[in-house]
């Protein structure tokens, strides 16, 4: 569970959002749309892992390469516009609960501790490089690159001003670095079950279930959460679909009962068995989305009546090959030339280092940074129009998105 190029299109035009404009008004099976059954909602309590655990790999380490220049603003901070929404919000008194492979704070990463379904921790803990990464394009202050001052009310007290003892300027940057993060650990490529059988193989992979998803997706809800990011993805074959009522119970609580803005990853083709589905079928005009070329069904994406799915861009503002379609995208944000915090040392990061001797460095990339940008931008649009419910806070990043051509795709959604 995790965590293009046809046409080129715009990613979210964030001054437009924030000032209320708007610029425009296969192997594959039919599958329906999900049914909610709420009655499947689980209940919340202390975050656990729902079997024993044990570490089986070493922690993950982020590293430095020179591209992208970690000294720079990435393309992404320039195709949002971030500089300028920031004149009308930095996300000040909103809460993002970011439920993924945990974080380590550090001095420009204020995080607070939201459980622990590995190891039944505080969620203060990435082993992965992952979480770290995907909370600094949320929260992360900028060093170097002018903002407005949070409101009093601000409950995270912002990092002191940057001073001629501290290190340069870097791009490292969250869109809503006055929002409040809580911290939720719910997968993990370092750990595994303590007990499997032989041929569980996806249970040796990882830890992490779409059951303890649910219950994070509940907790969060229930911890206060404004925007819950979930930047991890669980794929499954459409033609072998697993039981997930308990994950749409617990998005629609959510959605709907909590009001929490849900913002999930769309998934990345040949990660945990996310094969691509077809790109290019677009619905008829008028006509609902077209779900008859399904071939991986991504969870909670599916669930598109209360998740917002994000697809990923590269540096062109068009879609990276390996970025999820489906019917249920609903808009798509950068997901190349990532930089972040280190998990390690706080520093600038922008790739994990080679798998083997001799091949190259990893640069970050796909839906689950995608994702935490547009969790930022949810995040800015909540603390601008506090009484806008989840539902209009998501209209209003969909309508305000740059279509591409035909107004709708299966891989970028509206834009």
């Amino acid at each position: 569970m995790r965590t293009a190029r046809r046409f080129r299109i715009t990613a979210i035009a964030m001054a437009v959002l924030l000032t209320g404009a708007n610029t425009h008004a296969p192997g594959a099976m039919a599958i329906a749309p999900p049914i909610i059954d709420p009655s499947f909602v689980p209940s919340d309590g202390p975050p656990g892992p729902d079997q024993p655990m044990r570490q089986s790999n070493v922690c993950a380490q982020a590293i430095t390469v020179a591209k992208p220049d970690v000294g720079l603003p990435t393309a992404g901070f320039a195709m949002l516009n971030i500089t300028r929404a920031w004149q009308y919000s930095t996300g000040n008194g909103v809460t993002v609960a970011l439920i993924d492979t945990g974080v380590n704070p550090g001095p420009r990463l204020r995080v607070l501790p939201g459980g622990d379904y590995i190891t039944g921790g505080d969620g203060l803990s990435d082993c992965d490089a992952h979480g770290t990464i995907v909370a600094s394009l949320i929260t992360a202050a900028p060093q170097g690159i002018p903002m407005p001052p949070p409101m009093p009310a601000n409950p995270v007290p912002p990092p002191p001003p940057p001073t001629a003892a501290q290190p340069a300027p870097d791009g490292v940057a969250g869109v809503a670095p006055h929002a409040t993060l809580i911290s939720i650990r719910q997968s993990s490529r370092a750990f595994e079950p303590r007990n499997y059988g032989f041929d569980d193989a996806a249970a040796r992979r990882k830890a992490g279930t779409v059951a303890t998803l649910a219950r994070a997706i509940v907790h969060a809800a229930n911890a206060g959460a404004a925007v819950i990011n979930v930047s991890v993805t669980a794929c499954v074959s459409a033609a072998d679909p697993l039981d997930q009522r308990a994950i749409g119970a617990a998005v629609w609580y959510a959605s709907t009962i909590k009001d929490a803005v849900i913002v999930a990853a769309a998934g990345n083709e040949s990660e945990d068995g996310c094969a691509q589905n077809p790109v290019t079928n677009p619905p008829a005009i008028g006509r609902p989305r077209d779900w008859s070329g399904v071939r991986t069904v991504s969870s909670p994406s599916v669930f598109s009546d209360y998740v917002l799915s994000v697809g990923a861009l590269d540096t062109t503002g068009a879609p990276i090959s390996k970025s999820l379609a489906g019917p249920w995208v609903g808009v798509a944000a950068p997901g190349v030339n990532i930089v972040g915090l280190s998990p390690q040392d706080g520093h600038p990061v922008n790739a994990y280092p080679p798998i083997r001797p001799g091949e190259p460095s990893v640069a970050f990339w796909g839906t689950s940074f995608a994702a935490a940008y547009v969790s930022g931008v949810a995040a800015l649009v909540r603390a601008k129009y506090p009484e806008l419910s989840a539902h209009q806070v998501i209209n209003r990043i969909v309508q305000t998105s740059h279509n591409p051509p035909g107004g709708i795709d299966a891989q970028v959604g509206a834009g």
